[in-house]
């Protein structure tokens, strides 16, 4: 078994071998399964982040989900590991870390019933278990909402057989691949010791 900082050394590893025809094919075939869950279609805001780099592609995700008149709510990043989300609707710009975000003015939206939350993760297990970039911000912001439907994509590539847990880090409710859509069960909780 991996430490964390060991399994993210290993995974940004291979995500730098991922070859462009493979990065492209599964991002479509991610955001295929996406828009197909019934949670998705009936959420009215869908809380989402700008991917970077080559993390899996959410740009199309949040276009359909804008397209069906759905409220796309994207996160701002504070100090101190402190983020919370806003409309996009109204463009973005360049913030910490040089991830696109919402205006500082505009008011924070909160997720609530029947409203999907896509988590980034460099990688994840099909028990719902992700491995982040190290921050911890979602893992905070999830603490207060345990019960929102959380949605983690993941290459089948990169699908791990155990993710290593915190007693800290919240598991998501499901885990969307380009061939596969994994649901983990409701999440009430943080997982590990």
């Amino acid at each position: 078994m991996y430490s964390k900082s060991a399994l993210r050394a290993k995974i940004r590893a291979m995500i730098n071998e991922l070859d462009e025809a493979y990065i492209k094919s599964s991002d479509e075939g991610i955001m295929k399964n996406v828009l197909s869950m019934p949670e998705f279609r009936s959420a009215g805001v869908v809380f989402a982040y700008c991917s970077v780099g080559r993390e899996c592609a959410t740009r199309g995700i949040i276009e359909n989900a804008a397209k069906q008149g759905k409220t796309v709510a994207l996160p701002r990043s504070a100090p101190q590991g402190v983020m919370d989300f806003a409309d996009s609707s109204n463009g973005l710009h360049r913030a910490r870390f040089g991830i696109p975000e919402p205006d500082a003015g505009l008011p924070a939206l909160e997720p609530g019933a029947g409203d999907v939350m896509i988590v980034p993760a460099l990688c994840c297990d099909a028990e719902g278990r992700r491995l982040g970039q190290g921050g911890g911000y979602y893992d905070r912001y999830l603490e207060r909402y345990p019960r929102t439907v959380t949605v983690c994509l993941c290459r089948e590539r990169l699908l791990q057989e155990k993710v290593p847990t915190e007693w800290n880090d919240r598991p998501v409710a499901f885990v969307i691949t380009e061939e596969r859509i994994i649901k983990t069960g409701p999440v009430s909780g943080p997982v590990g010791d």
